[in-house]
């Protein structure tokens, strides 16, 4: 019995071996300085982007009078230059397809009352559709705090995210591999293109929504709570050919997971006053003249609400 488990351990460990050192040469070494490891399989992401940017640029000791939190939607639709006309210190957390297991850890590791008084957490159908996996690639390379890039990873319940732990251990002291050039600053990116075409109507009325996510999100509600944290959620203006009844199936789930919470969703996503080719530059994204209509509209919202004062 011994020997066998001896013989267990040894071969765990050669096999342990084996896997770090595989992983400390891939990542480090490739033709044209460019690591062999983002050949092998497409989720895994470099450092750099708008995440590396955003969370060295963010401080967890600088208090805001609020905080966005969510996808890219929410990264490109929500105007800090427009909360500051109003006399408001607003930061932007959201990153690329970031869903509410991965927005979970973001709180808990990044925000409290004092930080983050108001947190406006930005949801479409889009948000609850993923494993977080492509989130948790980017934000397991982008993220200083290693706890939460740990938590984040096992919550996947997925062996990849071991892999994508490995790479971020593997290359402690990597710096960005490359920028953001729409990086605007306090997490906001935009880009001022616009379209030449309206969007087909979205026929498919079906919308599922993952029970684990659903269960993240509902804990991020919880969090809040605990913390003291003011939340709101909110969804910005859609195009005109998104489907009202898919929607609708989002909009029911959200009120009933809010229910008896007192927080509010402001749901503008069917909102007029848009324009449909001026203000997207793609068919999920507000343009930077979007953004300003939009995220002037949600101030508006908020101070009439009470969950903003001017100064």
């Amino acid at each position: 019995m011994g020997r066998l488990w001896l013989r267990t351990l040894l071969f765990l460990g050669l096999t342990a071996g084996l896997y770090i050192g595989a992983f400390m040469v891939l990542s480090r070494y490739g033709p044209n300085g460019n690591p062999m490891i983002f050949r092998i399989a497409d989720y895994y992401k470099p450092r750099g982007g708008n995440s590396w940017t955003r969370y060295r640029e963010y401080g967890p000791g600088t208090p805001y009078d609020a905080i966005i939190i969510g996808s890219s939607r929410a990264y490109r639709g929500y105007d800090p230059a427009v909360f500051a006309e109003h006399g408001y210190r607003m930061f932007n957390l959201g990153s690329t397809s970031q869903s509410p297991l991965n927005s979970y850890f973001l709180i808990k590791h990044y925000l409290n009352s004092r930080n983050a008084p108001l947190l406006i957490f930005d949801v479409y159908e889009g948000t609850f559709a993923g494993t977080g996996l492509e989130s948790t690639s980017d934000l397991a390379q982008n993220l200083p705090n290693d706890a939460a890039a740990l938590e984040m990873a096992w919550a996947l319940r997925d062996l990849r995210g071991l892999n994508l732990i490995s790479l971020r251990f593997t290359q402690p002291n990597a710096s960005s591999y490359y920028s953001d050039p729409h990086y605007k600053g306090l997490g906001f990116s935009s880009r001022s293109d616009s379209l030449k075409e309206h969007m087909q109507p979205q026929l498919d009325e079906t919308l599922h929504l993952p029970s684990r996510q659903k269960h993240f999100f509902e804990a991020c509600v919880r969090l809040c709570q605990e913390r003291g944290i003011q939340m709101v959620v909110s969804s910005h203006y859609a195009r005109e050919g998104t489907n009202a009844k898919r929607h609708g199936i989002l909009v029911s789930y959200v009120d009933s997971a809010l229910a008896g919470t007192g927080i509010p969703y402001i749901d503008l996503t069917l909102a007029t006053g848009i324009d449909d080719l001026d203000h997207f530059e793609d068919d999920s994204h507000l343009n930077s003249a979007g953004a300003r209509i939009f995220t002037g509209h949600l101030v508006d919202s908020l101070e009439a609400m009470g969950y903003l004062h001017k100064p």
